[in-house]
């Protein structure tokens, strides 16, 4: 039991990497499709435009997670139950789940019986708020707006260079949500949340007579 923990919470981890690229890439092309004047809006208030690009990129990577995580779950406990009942099973792997260290956050949050599609509805909503602390600009709509006062060349390189600093600054939140870089120990992330749904769900199908 702890050994197949071991490997699946390897492949989640291997997953949301492979699939990091892809954010990054959106929050390039997202920027860069954007007016001025919403770059430097979401300068100072990210929030919204974090959200738009996170989320549709965490289902699909949940998505991605829960078909194998499901054909893995299902031969597992049929294994598992081949060598004794469900309730056998469920003492056998209940040591497993309580071990789960770092993952504690993640399984508090997670209640026994959930499904990926509610939890990246609901719980991954920690990464689309103020969790990740993003300090105020100085410089921002009002910076283009003074800019403009000398001339369009002015606000041509404010535009882009608030453009390169929103690229860093979102994708920078993004290794953090995803990966947990940077966080204290224990603290959930989109990678541990994926690890407590996995043994959420196993438990629960242990738990089904």
């Amino acid at each position: 039991m702890i050994q197949w923990k071991q490997a699946r919470f390897e492949r989640i981890t291997e997953q949301v990497e492979n699939t990091l690229p892809d954010l990054m890439a959106e929050i390039e092309r997202t920027v860069a499709s954007i007016s001025s004047i919403a770059a430097s809006k979401a300068q100072v208030s990210p929030d919204r435009l974090w959200k738009e690009l996170f989320e549709p990129w965490a289902k699909r990577t949940a998505n991605r997670v829960e078909a194998e995580m499901d054909n893995e779950i299902e031969a597992l406990v049929s294994a598992l139950s081949e060598k004794g009942t469900r309730q056998d099973a469920l003492r056998v792997a209940l040591p497993a789940l309580a071990g789960a260290g770092v993952l504690a956050a993640s399984l508090v949050a997670i209640p026994t019986v959930v499904s990926l599609a509610t939890v990246t509805t609901t719980s991954f909503i920690i990464f689309t708020t103020a969790a990740i602390s993003w300090p105020m600009l100085a410089l921002g709509g009002a910076g283009i707006a003074l800019a403009t006062l000398t001339g369009s060349r002015a606000v041509d390189q404010l535009s882009e260079r608030n453009r390169r600093h929103l690229i860093v600054r979102l994708q920078g939140r993004a290794r953090i949500a995803a990966l947990g870089h940077g966080l204290a120990l224990g603290e959930r992330c989109f990678v541990t949340d994926l690890q407590a749904i996995t043994l959420r769900s196993l438990e629960a199908e242990l738990r089904a007579a």
